[in-house]
């Protein structure tokens, strides 16, 4: 069962304005949270084309506090004068937030490990060759093994193995992440007008 929930804020398909209203709305939205106690990570944001424009960023927020990010939930208006088009008359801009499901990362759980241990070979004596103090831990999910074997004791080892094993899975993650692709993701979201969960008004993002 998942711990967190994932949160995507984009400008979909609109035009360039809807950049800048994601890029100001996340930053209240990192307000929000910084105000509120909670904790986040930004598991991945693609930038706009132009200065303080963003077309998507995912925020991934602890599932016990899914209730307090809720209301944030749906499409968000931004009332303002385009910044981009001197004499244009619209006003109203609009962008989504929803929660989304990111591809699942892999992570360390001990029923999901193999660990063995092993008589050590090359230098070191005797005692290396005649104890099994290196070690060798399987990661079942992803195939990933990685072995510890430079100290004589074998609790070192293990604390070694399996700070390798963290490293590597660490970046498979981070591949798993930059292979999902935002474009793609975003381009299928409709954002509908009307009936906003949020509203903001002019340069500086004041919450209505």
């Amino acid at each position: 069962m998942k711990t967190y929930t994932s949160i995507l804020f984009t400008a979909g398909r609109g035009p360039s304005e809807c950049g800048l209203a994601t890029y100001g709305i996340q930053m209240r939205f990192k307000k929000f949270l910084d105000d509120n106690d909670i904790k986040y990570e930004i598991v991945k944001q693609q930038l706009g084309k132009l200065n303080r424009s963003m077309e998507t960023i995912v925020f991934k927020v602890n599932r016990n506090k899914y209730e307090k990010v809720k209301p944030w939930f749906g499409t968000i208006q931004w009332i303002s004068s385009s910044p981009i088009r001197k004499y244009s008359k619209r006003k109203n801009w609009y962008i989504k937030c929803c929660e989304v499901n990111m591809p699942e990362t892999k992570s360390i759980n001990l029923k999901d490990i193999t660990i063995q241990a092993y008589k050590a070979s090359g230098p070191g004596g005797q005692h290396r060759n005649k104890v099994e103090t290196a070690i060798r831990i399987i990661h079942k999910p992803t195939g990933i093994i990685v072995i510890a074997a430079d100290s004589k004791s074998k609790a070192q080892n293990k604390k070694r193995a399996m700070e390798k094993l963290e490293a590597k899975l660490k970046s498979v993650n981070k591949q798993i992440q930059f292979n999902y692709e935002l474009d793609e993701w975003a381009s299928k979201i409709d954002i509908e007008r009307g009936n906003p969960s949020k509203v903001f008004h002019g340069s500086k993002f004041t919450e209505v």
